[in-house]
């Protein structure tokens, strides 16, 4: 097999994987994982092939024309075009293929995992998941707040941002809407608590803020971060609350719930600066 046939064949199995990690929902990502680091080993070796090859190619001309013939003679020009050009041009495409196909398996790889969390600097990130498409969604926001959450009503997502404020938004099973809070320069998070069937809701001034539902408690936790994030999560393993801060950044992560069989999401989206 040719080596321009070989990268075809690579390249079109790259594009039915991506369109397939594009289609297929979060839960099933991992079903791609053996395909992809498959391709990922059959690229990498013949691009070690490919470099090679190329830098043989480059060694002769260089052995067979002088500087002085490179620049004057028009069978040096004819040689590199013909023989040296075709491999670097191989190379490089396979190299790009290479970042495309490493890209692409170490997304999958973060879709598969357990947790996926994502932050933003001096801005927001919020993450939802759609349960029509299983597909989450990211947006960031620059300067202030941003959240999303999924409407079970109208099975679509509502965004909201503001400039320099807190946003936080959660659904009301009890009233079926989507509640909305703001907290200018500052953190704000609601938590439903399915115990008392109702939000509960804080604030904090100049600091990110997160909750989390305790299903041994039965209770909500609260964390606040001075000039930062904070997101958090209730570990089944440990039975015990994590958390996870970043100064001066928004943060959002996913989770899967094996309990609820599905994905729960969380976001620390306010505005810390002290301008």
């Amino acid at each position: 097999m040719s080596i321009e046939s070989t990268i075809d064949l690579q390249f079109n199995t790259y594009q039915q994987l991506y369109f397939q990690h594009q289609t297929i929902r979060r839960e099933h990502q991992g079903i791609l994982l053996e395909s992809l680091q498959h391709l990922k080993h059959n690229v990498n070796s013949t691009l070690m092939d490919d470099r090679r090859k190329y830098e043989n190619a480059k060694e002769i001309f260089y052995h067979k024309f002088n500087i002085f013939k490179r620049i004057f003679i028009h069978a040096a020009a004819q040689y590199k075009n013909s023989c040296v050009m075709p491999l670097k041009q191989i190379y490089q495409q396979r190299k790009y293929l290479s970042i495309k196909v490493i890209e692409l398996l170490n997304k999958t790889k973060s879709e598969t995992s357990p947790i996926e969390m994502r932050a933003h600097w001096n801005g927001s990130i919020a993450v939802v998941y759609n349960p029509i498409t299983g597909r989450a969604e990211w947006k960031q926001y620059r300067h202030g707040g941003m959240h999303g959450v999924f409407n079970p009503n109208t099975r679509t997502i509502e965004w909201k941002d503001d400039f320099q404020t807190g946003v936080y938004g959660v659904f009301n099973p009890k009233l079926n809407i989507v509640e909305w809070k703001k907290f200018y320069k500052g953190g704000v998070h609601g938590v439903y608590n399915p115990s008392i069937d109702t939000i509960e809701w804080q604030t904090s001034f100049h600091s990110g803020i997160g909750g989390v539902y305790n299903p041994l408690t039965k209770q909500i936790e609260w964390k606040t971060s001075y000039c930062g994030g904070v997101v958090g999560y209730f570990d089944y393993e440990t039975q015990t609350i994590k958390w996870i801060e970043k100064w001066h950044h928004g943060i959002a992560l996913i989770s899967w719930d094996s309990t609820m069989n599905s994905y729960l999401t969380t976001a620390s989206c306010g505005w810390y600066d002290d301008n």
